[in-house]
């Protein structure tokens, strides 16, 4: 027996580094497979980034930093770089997902539920988790296949009655020989998927008020575990019928969703190109699970105690409370003087150009601008389509004859919702219309150029307090940029429009000049 056990533990180290078995979710994980390649894995990904943050920041990047499980907290080093930030998170998902594979088999290798290998998904937990599975002693396989042969002899031998060949028994040999149902088996994995993900929306929303890492992480990829697993339960089908499942349990969701008043459409379908591939990704995790394991096991206990997860890591939300500025600078040049663009700064008429497309969505898109007073404390009133924001300035410095920079600053003491919500419900406002999106303050750099030109620049500093913040900060950096353009081209129409009024007044003068020039002489 202890050579058997010897001979398998030389096969784990013998495949340990077939870099195509770390994706896998069947087949079992040693301790020396699981500590060795998960060490080794963390201490390839530290490197990487340690090098990405020495070269761009000059800083170094602490061990401490790397363990840190809130992914919120790298976003303020990488906001100055968001090809990269997005780069980074896109790099972060497979080894996510190696991790999550490696623990749900270790689990099963350690006699557990293979379930509680879900346990990485959540934040410290995963840590405790990660500890006891590298030091949890692998059941004994050899004494397994003899128990698994044991049942399934006994299982034989409690068989019904084969079926004769006798035109009497046709009809009890059609149903032996009948297809297992999958439209029910996809009904009661769709139903439970959506069961998931629109409980935990609730109670993360409306309970907790927390828009966080559970809500579009965790919770997509244990509802599409559930949805696979109970999908696959008493029959392997195809992962063309599982990702087929996989949407339509989403889709299901959002419509629930919808029709619960959890979210309206916009913020739904905005989520949805993160929650889709999660939930797939999920999907292939629970199908492996419910094929893998015997049909005599029931998982039914551990995929209960996954759910139970999802509850306890909400609660671990607000440590994650790394609220980050972020900027968004836009540019345009102006073909008129700097005094002529400050005027249409801090106040300019209304825009009547026809918003763009995602505007008339109900995304809020600016009007037009008015100003109460001059010089800091003076309140100036941007007004959008969803109401005005009450921008008190805090610097006042028109642009002066001798071509130095005019600045317009100022805080943002009230701000309307980001957008209109589609919802059958009328007045509803989830609460990130209130603090998901927060505009800080803002400004505008008015730089004289040659050429009677003006470099206008406007800023926007924001924060977002819905995670995971460099995906939804992926949203609205390009949103504010697109509110910016809207605005900046706006003056810049107005200004080069009265610079061309201006032109006829401006000859006339210079010939009426040049006659008394002539005349004098």
């Amino acid at each position: 027996m202890d050579e058997t056990a010897s001979d398998i533990e030389r096969q784990d180290e013998s495949v340990l580094f077939h870099w195509t078995r770390w994706f896998w979710i069947d087949g079992p994980v040693s301790r020396y497979e699981y500590v060795v390649l998960g060490f080794g894995l963390a201490l390839l990904k530290y490197l990487i980034e340690l090098s990405v943050f020495v070269i761009l920041t000059g800083r170094f990047f602490t061990p401490l930093n790397f363990l840190n499980p809130w992914l919120n907290s790298k976003a303020g080093v990488l906001d100055a770089y968001p090809a990269v930030a997005m780069g980074w998170l896109l790099f972060t998902l497979p080894f996510v997902a190696i991790a999550v594979s490696m623990s749900v088999r270790r689990a099963a290798d350690a006699g557990w539920s293979p379930w509680w290998g879900l346990s990485m998904l959540v934040p410290i937990v995963n840590f405790a988790f990660m500890a006891i599975l590298s030091i949890a002693p692998g059941r004994d396989r050899a004494l397994d296949a003899i128990a698994d042969e044991e049942r399934a002899q006994v299982s034989t031998a409690f068989a019904p009655p084969a079926i004769s060949d006798h035109p009497n028994d046709a009809f009890t040999r059609r149903l032996s020989e009948r297809e297992p149902d999958q439209p029910a088996a996809a009904m009661a994995a769709i139903g439970i998927g959506c069961a998931v993900q629109v409980i935990v929306g609730l109670l993360s929303v409306w309970v907790f008020r927390e828009y966080g890492f559970v809500l579009f992480f965790t919770t997509p990829i244990i509802a599409g575990a559930i949805s696979g697993a109970v999908y696959n339960r008493h029959c392997a089908f195809g992962l063309g019928g599982l990702f087929g499942l996989i949407a339509l349990m989403n889709i299901a969701s959002f419509a629930l969703m919808l029709g619960v008043g959890l979210d309206g459409a916009i913020c739904l379908l905005m989520a949805f190109p993160l929650l889709w591939p999660l939930s797939f990704f999920g999907g292939l995790a629970g199908r492996a699970i419910s094929v893998a394991r015997l049909r005599y096991r029931d998982e039914r206990r551990g995929m209960i105690g996954t759910m139970l997860l999802l509850p306890l890591a909400i609660l671990l939300e607000p440590f994650d409370d790394h609220r980050v500025l972020h900027r968004v600078d836009t540019t345009v040049v102006i073909n008129a003087p700097a005094d002529r663009v400050w005027e249409q700064v801090i106040a300019f008429p209304e825009i009547t150009e026809r918003p763009a497309w995602f505007f008339r969505l109900g995304i809020a898109a600016p009007i037009r601008a008015r100003i109460d007073g001059e010089g800091v404390g003076a309140c100036r009133y941007c007004e959008f389509t969803t109401g005005p924001f009450v921008e008190p300035i805090t610097v006042w410095l028109p642009p002066s004859p001798s071509s130095k920079a005019g600045r317009l600053a100022f805080d943002v003491a009230e701000q309307p919702q980001p957008m209109r919500e589609w919802t059958p419900f009328s007045g509803l406002h989830p609460p990130h219309l209130e603090d998901g999106f927060v505009s800080r303050r803002g400004q505008f750099l008015l730089e004289p150029m040659p050429g009677n030109r003006t470099r206008l620049t406007g800023t926007t500093w924001y924060d977002i307090d819905v995670r995971p913040r460099l995906y939804w900060q992926a949203w609205a950096a390009p949103t504010i940029h697109a509110i910016h353009c809207r605005v900046l081209d706006h003056i810049k129409r107005g200004c080069e429009e009265r610079s061309m009024e201006l032109i006829p007044a401006v000859l006339e003068r210079s010939r009426s000049e040049t006659g008394e020039l002539s005349n004098a002489r």
